[in-house]
């Protein structure tokens, strides 16, 4: 349920970056505003750190899920929450509801969270799995909380020539040879070396059908989207404006994949990702055959997948080119030691 409003003047926020419109509080009984503190970390929306005369909060404002995605998101994560599942649930206005729109936007407010992010590689071998199991258990709770997936299918294989047909574009996007930056050198390099690497690998294209279990997915599950307390336990997921349906091991390989991956040649710590794996499948039991066929179909969509050199070639944006590097990497070193990851992903 949302409320709408008309608004004030919007207040100045402290701190850089967007400045949060003060006047949206005053639909939540959290007292008169004595900081703001806009936090950077997210990309797809905006978020603030709040303090009040009576605490901390999170301040939300949603820039691209529609109004129905977000209620359904609320309902769930508050459902999720209640269960004892460590899921911020959105507070409620003094009218009950729990997303505010005004001219400024949509907002929702969240109790802060003390915690801080911890990467995939600084956890020891049992947060490893315990991690997994964490993941099983959403993955259990949605199951019984919402009406079953219908109709959940792989998604389809990426097509080797339409990848073809983008290196080729981005190629030519590329500024000349003489007024290239190391990044535009590394992009030609990776590009080539691409171009050649989906000639030789175009017969291990996966094939269409039906994993033996679909479900509800977090939609995104990575370390930038989890909190943890100092003893190193999951304090809250965060981040659920990807809540979706899909075979759920292609969630628990995506998350094995962006949680312990060295950003660099060294590919992905496959202990830690097997333990991760190993911890999932003891709270939900997922076919062997359905792993296999996630690790299958993520290292074919990672072999023709340029979104970051789409993003600063075709759009204009650079917000994501950190992320370009080890993404390449993990490419090579992957289709090198793909039966390695086969058998700590889905046979370990």
């Amino acid at each position: 349920m949302a409320v709408t409003a008309e608004t004030g003047r919007s207040e100045v926020g402290r701190g850089s970056g967007p400045e949060l419109p003060l006047s949206v509080l005053r639909f939540w009984p959290v007292g008169a505003s004595t900081g703001v503190r806009y936090l950077a970390e997210g990309l797809m929306n905006r978020n603030w750190q709040v303090t009040t005369s009576t605490g901390v909060f999170f301040v939300k404002q949603f820039l691209d899920i529609d109004q129905a995605q977000i209620g359904f998101q609320q309902e769930v994560t508050s459902r999720l929450a209640a269960s004892g599942l460590p899921v911020p649930a959105a507070m409620a206005t003094v009218d009950g509801a729990r997303l505010v729109c005004t001219e400024e936007g949509r907002f929702a407010v969240y109790p802060w969270i003390a915690g801080r992010h911890r990467r995939g590689l600084e956890l020891t071998a049992g947060r490893c799995g315990e991690l997994g199991g964490l993941l099983g258990r959403v993955h259990q709770a949605l199951g019984d909380l919402l009406p079953p997936a219908q109709g959940v299918a792989w998604k389809p294989a990426a097509d080797p020539a339409s990848a073809q047909e983008l290196i080729e574009t981005l190629l030519r996007r590329l500024p000349p040879s003489r007024s290239r930056d190391t990044f535009d050198e590394l992009a030609a390099r990776v590009l080539v070396e691409r171009r050649t690497m989906l000639v030789e690998l175009a017969g291990r294209q996966p094939p269409s059908g039906q994993p033996g279990a679909g479900g509800h997915l977090h939609g995104d599950f990575h370390a930038l989207n989890l909190l943890y307390d100092d003893a190193g336990t999951v304090v809250a997921i965060l981040d659920w404006d990807r809540l979706s349906t899909g075979p759920l091991a292609a969630e628990v390989v995506r998350a094995a994949t962006l949680l312990f991956g060295f950003e660099d040649e060294r590919g992905l710590d496959l202990d830690r990702a097997e333990k991760f794996v190993a911890g999932y499948r003891q709270e939900f039991p997922l076919p062997v055959e359905d792993l296999e066929g996630a690790v299958w179909r993520l290292w074919w969509e990672r072999l023709h997948d340029f979104w970051m050199l789409e993003w600063r070639y075709l759009r204009g944006d650079r917000s994501c080119d950190h992320l370009f590097p080890g993404a390449a990497a993990l490419v090579v070193w992957w289709t090198q030691h793909y039966e390695q990851v086969m058998t700590a992903l889905a046979r370990g």
